[in-house]
């Protein structure tokens, strides 16, 4: 199989998803695009205008709660929508740090958890840079 179908392939299998709507998440998409042709999901609580011009990413938005196990609910639906996926999440807000930290063994059964720096040197989608 050639490296191009490998990362075709890779593309459809990996499936980001940004917590915290705000420019620093609108960033870490366009850089996880640009370096890897993968769309996306960014989910907060609010959607602004940017998301209808950002071609990076597609926004979900999530319950404004500050229940950390509404959250977890509404991430682990999330990720029971792709089958066949592997869904990687990245905090981009304290707030969400510290549902992920709360909600951490609950969230691990479905997701891989990253934080932005750690994304492009020890994630799975670190594997595809070489």
């Amino acid at each position: 199989m050639s490296n191009k179908i490998l990362s075709d392939d890779a593309r459809l299998y990996f499936v980001p998803y940004i917590l915290g709507n705000s420019s620093a998440s609108h960033k870490l998409s366009a850089q996880i695009y640009r370096r890897f042709g993968i769309v996306s999901v960014i989910c907060g609580e609010r959607r602004p205008l940017l998301d209808l011009f950002d071609f990076t990413c597609r926004s979900i938005e999530l319950t404004n709660t500050d229940s950390s196990r509404l959250i977890c609910e509404e991430l682990v639906w999330l990720a029971s929508q792709g089958e066949y996926t592997l869904p990687i999440l990245i905090p981009t807000s304290d707030k969400y740090s510290k549902i992920l930290n709360s909600e951490r063994e609950r969230l691990e059964e479905h997701f891989v958890i990253s934080s932005p720096e750690e994304l492009f040197v020890s994630s799975p989608l670190s594997s595809m840079l070489k």
